[in-house]
């Protein structure tokens, strides 16, 4: 997909020019999340998430913005359009940058305006600070866990999906599932040689079969609790038979064979408003036309048929709960986001 090199756009790729696929690492973090957080619920507006529908990490930190109601603090603004030189921001129209006087066509413009020597991959999603006019972030997992953290003080919920008593098995969850899963999938799509891909698909399977064992019993990945683990998994199983099934070649099993993941996904996907967090169209547009050449010719296959608003049957295991901030459980009888958020 491209990369900066030194403030210049090169179509070179660092990441696919090796047999064995390696993700390069977010350039962006935060040093203080708590005055990040803190600055989100107090100033409304000044910081914006840019995401991609047709990225599953940008897709985490959409969901999160979304489960804690933060749309009122923090406007989204999603990449769209062709991939030359990388994102489109626009739909190749121009964008005005928050906090700027500039508009920028291409996503790797804001990491000029942020870094005129930037080198490195430009990727989505970004946390952007209209008030430095500076990326605070880009790196998905931690974007998620902070707006876990923000407090929001009207109309939002009081919810926590990494309580503080279960965040150690909560981060061992999620190395598990991002080095398996999450980036598993990539690395067998991406893989340069026979051997680092069949080291890679196995691995995605092995990981999915003891997953599909352990919701035999339990309604989620921490028995009835909804956890930021059940959300970082989630966009990887929402593209798989579309997209990592075929693309990727990750065709030993489809999602769709597995019942208890099939279902548990379906539960997910179930959620209010989850749904509007996918598309799936933009999904499999991007991925077929640009993410790895295994499809030389941009050709975009039918969608699975399969109905993701079929019950999934989950509730036998028992309802599912969700933490508080102050430490306490409760039961989520009622989706925790009102219907019409947007």
């Amino acid at each position: 997909m491209g990369m900066l090199i030194s403030g210049k756009w090169s179509e070179l790729d660092v990441e696919t020019a090796k047999d064995c696929y390696e993700r390069s690492q977010s350039t962006r973090l935060i040093s203080d999340t708590v005055q990040v957080a803190e600055a989100i619920a107090a100033t409304p507006g000044r910081f914006v998430l840019i995401a991609s529908f047709s990225c599953p990490w940008s897709h985490r930190a959409t969901i999160m913005r979304m489960l804690k109601r933060l749309e009122n603090l923090m406007p989204v603004h999603m990449a769209r359009g062709d991939r030359v030189e990388g994102y489109a921001v626009d739909g190749g129209a121009p964008w005005p940058v928050p906090g700027t006087g500039s508009a920028i066509a291409h996503l790797h413009e804001l990491y000029t305006l942020d870094d005129r020597q930037f080198t490195g991959k430009v990727t989505v999603p970004v946390l952007w600070d209209a008030e430095t006019c500076k990326i605070a972030c880009n790196d998905s997992a931690q974007i998620m866990r902070l707006f876990d953290t923000v407090t929001v003080r009207s109309g939002g919920t009081d919810v926590t999906f990494a309580p503080e008593a279960r965040k150690g098995e909560i981060d061992s969850l999620n190395g598990v599932i991002h080095e398996d899963i999450n980036n598993g999938v990539y690395r067998a799509g991406f893989a340069g040689s026979q051997a680092a891909f069949d080291e890679a698909v196995n691995t995605v399977f092995a990981r999915l079969d003891a997953l599909e064992s352990r919701l035999a019993h339990n309604r989620f990945l921490l028995g009835n609790l909804v956890t930021e683990s059940d959300w970082r998994l989630f966009p990887t199983l929402v593209r798989f038979d579309a997209i990592y099934y075929v693309l990727h070649r990750c065709c030993k099993r489809r999602l769709a064979d597995y019942p208890n993941l099939w279902a548990y996904a379906r539960d997910l996907h179930g959620w209010d408003g989850i749904s509007r967090t996918v598309d799936m169209d933009a999904a499999r547009a991007a991925s077929y036309q640009n993410d790895t050449p295994n499809n030389p010719h941009g050709i975009i296959p039918p969608e699975p048929d399969v109905d993701w608003s079929a019950d999934p049957g989950r509730d036998r295991l028992g309802p599912a709960v969700i933490a508080r901030r102050d430490g306490s459980y409760e039961t989520a009888s009622q989706p925790i986001v009102r219907s019409g958020v947007s």
